[in-house]
């Protein structure tokens, strides 16, 4: 009996040791800096599919990281985001095109197959640098457009924003990173929008050449075999 109560006793001990040293997080933050830059007239006929952001390996929780040494990556213990980083560009990135005032909808996932355009954004880097003074967030997200008909890419970019924090703390981090979001949401609508502008102008002009050159082959007459080639070839059979 003593034994099994001073196993009991051992198991509760590790229970509650491991209890104390999990340090629960005080406070979480989000992002909800957007654009509500306006590019143009809406357009009759042009709609965007925004897909869900992806992250690359590291930045898929809801962790915020920090740099105090080169190649090195530490997550506050105390703070954190309510959401993964990428997941919370999403609703961003809609609004922000939504504000443009230049397509006629704007969709997420479930409406795919009938947008012209899709928007594919992919997570990189966010994290707070303690290395300069003051501390800087550096965010980098690449964005890939798409003609959804053909599958066909229009243009690609990858955007690096470094902003600096208004103090060295986690929050000032998160002040920054709100701001490099308005900023990058503001880039990747002038990136999506100009892009589609010069995709349906070659479009036009490519009609507009078919067109012609149709029209062209429907009125000329059809061509006439050489008079003068004719009646030489005659009177070499008469000879």
């Amino acid at each position: 009996m003593n034994k099994i109560n001073l196993v009991v006793l051992l198991i509760v001990q590790l229970f509650l040791t491991g209890c104390a040293v999990k340090t629960p997080v005080v406070n979480q933050y989000k992002l909800d800096g957007f654009s509500n830059k306006h590019l143009g007239n809406r357009h009759a006929s042009v709609s965007l599919l925004i897909s869900e952001p992806e992250a690359v390996a590291g930045y898929q929780t809801e962790q915020m990281y920090y740099v105090k040494k080169p190649f090195g990556l530490s997550s506050f213990v105390h703070n954190a985001w309510v959401s993964s980083p990428a997941k919370m560009l999403l609703p961003l990135l809609i609004q922000s095109l939504q504000n443009t005032g230049y397509f006629y909808a704007v969709v997420t996932t479930p409406y795919a197959n009938k947008a012209d355009y899709r928007l594919d954004t992919q997570l990189v880097e966010l994290q707070q640098n303690f290395l300069c003074k003051p501390s800087v967030i550096q965010f980098v997200v690449k964005v890939v457009l798409t003609h959804t008909e053909d599958d066909r890419v229009i243009a690609s970019r990858i955007i690096n924003l470094r902003v600096n924090c208004p103090q060295d703390t986690p929050y000032g981090g998160v002040i920054a990173a709100n701001q490099a979001t308005t900023t990058f949401t503001a880039l990747v609508s002038d990136f999506v929008v100009t892009h589609i502008n010069r995709d349906n102008q070659h479009h036009v002009m490519l009609s507009q050449a078919i067109a012609k050159n149709s029209k062209r082959l429907y009125n000329d007459p059809p061509s006439r075999p050489d008079k003068n080639i004719y009646t030489k070839n005659n009177k070499g059979d008469k000879g």
